[in-house]
């Protein structure tokens, strides 16, 4: 390694550590500083998490330790949805870690004070998450800084779980390793036990993750003060804001959910955070299942160019997805958009939460449009584009086609049906 014992973490960009070389600082966080390195042995772009043992003052044994069990607490953990680490080292002045390099920002990059996601955009995030965390807490780590910030987000409906820098082996014999005096994790989302610095388990995970989902559910966290005394307080003393006060548009089945995650009382919250994701993905499933019962509302159109489907008696329109079966719209609207949602931009028929993503679904990718007594299918200038019975359309053009027809976009590939 280049010398750098006596540079602070600013000035180590261009130096070496082992065979990486930092090219970019990407962020800070504690006394922790990430760069964007590159592994010159397998030439590829990594992340390396870098903390200056100095920084420690007398505690550097203590601040090692935990780095360690960082390093060792991800590396046991193999799931799709939690980083890989690819190797830890240590330098005179110097620990670090080598992680798997993720473009695309996290979940905090996504969020906007006051704008709530869509359910399906939020349980496309949390439950993944839930599912890794019940993974790690089967092998006996708890996170214990569960954070929009700690959620990287390659794709919008993959997200990966970082930062262990704070588990918690949770049948550990050697002791915790969290300073005398410091509480750990990021206040906003800690749990009451956390901040009271008392015994904790991974029952911390599941209040975290509780505030999170209410956070992209309404757009606001769930307790409020004027002061930094008063918002930790809050959480001690108060109820969570209302979900449905925050946001009156949110779906009142995550109520109780809410509730019972966010309990202030440890032996209140759901036990388990493989019990979370199950209720998680049963409610998905119900919300689903409602959605795809309703009618739905006909869009605003022009009435010189579109025929009302009730007047003319024209059947539903049903779509399914070919690989599992599952039909995922039937409606009676004469003008649907398909694509994924970002943000407040939610197209009528959402692949997002069918894999859109990765299998290269534009957020704006198509349209049906009923014209003329006539069904017909447009490409809005997709990416990947659209097909009809598997041959590929020209964008901005009107294609028919008639019952039974299949339409991929992307490597999604839809059967219409009209009853």
């Amino acid at each position: 390694m280049t010398d750098s014992t006596d540079k602070s973490t600013d000035e180590l960009t261009g130096q070496h550590f082992g065979g990486y070389k930092l090219e970019e600082l990407v962020g800070t966080g504690g006394m922790a500083s990430i760069y964007k390195g590159f592994d010159e042995t397998l030439s590829r772009w990594v992340a390396i998490k870098v903390v200056p043992l100095q920084a420690a003052g007398g505690s550097e044994e203590v601040l090692l330790a935990r780095f360690r069990q960082e390093a060792r607490a991800i590396a046991a953990l193999r799931h799709r949805n939690i980083l890989t680490i690819y190797s830890y080292g240590e330098e005179p002045g110097w620990a670090y870690i080598v992680m798997e390099y993720v473009p695309g920002g996290s979940l905090k990059d996504l969020i906007e004070l006051g704008q709530p996601f869509t359910w399906e955009q939020a349980l496309t995030v949390i439950i993944p998450v839930s599912q890794a965390l019940a993974f790690a807490h089967e092998r006996g780590v708890i996170h214990r800084d569960i954070k929009p910030a700690n959620i990287l987000m390659p794709q919008e409906d993959w997200p990966l779980l970082a930062d262990f820098g704070l588990a918690k082996m949770e049948h550990a014999t050697r002791p915790n390793l969290t300073m005398p005096g410091q509480v750990l994790g990021t206040m906003a989302y800690a749990a009451p036990e956390q901040i009271q610095e008392g015994p904790i388990d991974a029952r911390v995970d599941i209040y975290s993750l509780g505030i999170v989902l209410y956070e992209l559910l309404t757009g606001k966290l769930p307790f409020q003060g004027e002061t930094a005394f008063d918002f930790l307080m809050a959480r001690l003393t108060d109820p969570p804001v209302p979900m449905l006060e925050a946001n009156p548009k949110a779906p009142p089945i995550f109520v109780p959910i809410i509730e019972r995650a966010l309990a202030q009382d440890p032996n209140d919250r759901y036990q388990l955070m493989s019990e979370f994701s199950q209720v998680l993905r049963e409610t998905r499933d119900q919300l689903r299942s409602s959605a795809m019962a309703t009618p739905a509302t006909p869009l605003e159109r022009d009435t010189t160019s579109l025929v009302d489907l009730d007047e003319a008696e024209e059947p539903a329109i049903h779509l399914k997805i070919v690989t599992s079966g599952r039909e995922i719209v039937r409606t009676q609207r004469s003008e649907l958009t398909i694509g994924r949602a970002y943000k407040n931009n939610i197209p009528d028929i959402d692949l997002g939460p069918y894999g859109g993503s990765k299998a290269g679904v534009s957020r704006q990718h198509s349209r049906l449009i009923y014209k003329d007594n006539q069904w017909f299918v447009e490409d809005l200038a997709s990416t990947n584009g659209t097909f009809v019975n598997g041959v590929r359309i020209a964008p901005k053009r009107l294609v028919p086609f008639k019952d039974g027809d299949l339409i991929r976009c992307g490597q999604i590939e839809l059967e219409l049906r009209m009853s």
